[in-house]
C-alpha cells in the first residue's frame, strides 16, 4: 500500500500568506493545509471536513458571491493525502478576484457536504462531478446523471474506469434523422488501434463531418 504524505509534516514549513487567508479566523485557518499557485490563480488546500465552513465563510464574509465551477482530481496510485480532491473555484465579482478551494476526500467517505443552499449552480457542478467521479453530494436534491445515460456502469473520469481503448466512444447506438423521425442505430464499426489506423483518409473524413454539423 502507498504511504501517504503527513500534511502535518513539520518539515513542509508554514502555510504560505494570502490575503484570502489572513481575512480568515484562526480556526478556519488552522484548517488550511497549503496554499498552492497554478497559472495565476491560488488555491487552498483544506480536508473534506472543514469545506462547508470555509466556503460558508468565503461567501458570507469575504462576499465570493459566484461559484464558477465545481470539479474534483483523483490522484489514483500517488504518494498524496488521500485519493480524490473536491475543487471549488469561486469568484468575487465586484474585483474579479478568484480562489480555489481543494478539498482532500478519502476514498472511502461517505461523501462532501453540498452547498447548492450557498450557491444554486452548484446543482449543476456537483451533479456532474458526481457523473464522472461517483462522488456523492450528500444534501443535493438531484444526482442523477448529467451526461451520460442514466444506466451507465461507470465513472468515466475516474483513473481506473475500464477503458476498452481507442473508439470507446464510438460503441454507442447512434441517433440519426430518417424522414420526420430520429431513429437509433446501432453503433458503427469504426477503427480501434493507437496509431497511424485512426489517421486514415476515411476517418479523418467522417471526423470533418461529424465536427461540421449542417454541411452536406
Amino acid at each position: 500500500m502507498t504511504k501517504k504524505k503527513n500534511s502535518n509534516d513539520d518539515s513542509k514549513g508554514p502555510v504560505p500568506s494570502h490575503p484570502v487567508l489572513e481575512a480568515m479566523p484562526a480556526a478556519l485557518r488552522e484548517a488550511v493545509l497549503s496554499v498552492e499557485v497554478h497559472q495565476g490563480q491560488t488555491g487552498l488546500v483544506t480536508r473534506v471536513e472543514s469545506v462547508r465552513a470555509i466556503l460558508e465563510h468565503l461567501r458570507d464574509d469575504q462576499d465570493f458571491d459566484f461559484l464558477v465551477d465545481v470539479t474534483a482530481l483523483d490522484f489514483l496510485n500517488q504518494d498524496t493525502e488521500e485519493r480524490f480532491q473536491v475543487i471549488y473555484i469561486l469568484e468575487r465579482v465586484s474585483d474579479l478576484t478568484v480562489i480555489r478551494l481543494h478539498a482532500w476526500l478519502p476514498e472511502d467517505a461517505s461523501g462532501v457536504p453540498s452547498v447548492f443552499d450557498l450557491w444554486d449552480s452548484a446543482r449543476w457542478g456537483e451533479r456532474e462531478c458526481h457523473d464522472m467521479f461517483g462522488i456523492v453530494f450528500e444534501g443535493n436534491p438531484d444526482l442523477r446523471r448529467l451526461l451520460m445515460p442514466e444506466d451507465y456502469p461507470g465513472f468515466p473520469l475516474l483513473k481506473d474506469y475500464p477503458l476498452a481503448g481507442h473508439g470507446e466512444r464510438r460503441r454507442f447506438p447512434r441517433v440519426v434523422p430518417v424522414g420526420d423521425e430520429m431513429i437509433e442505430e446501432e453503433p458503427l464499426e469504426y477503427p480501434t488501434s493507437i496509431g497511424r489506423g485512426m489517421h486514415t483518409p476515411e476517418y479523418i473524413e467522417e471526423v470533418r463531418r461529424e465536427s461540421s454539423p449542417g454541411e452536406e
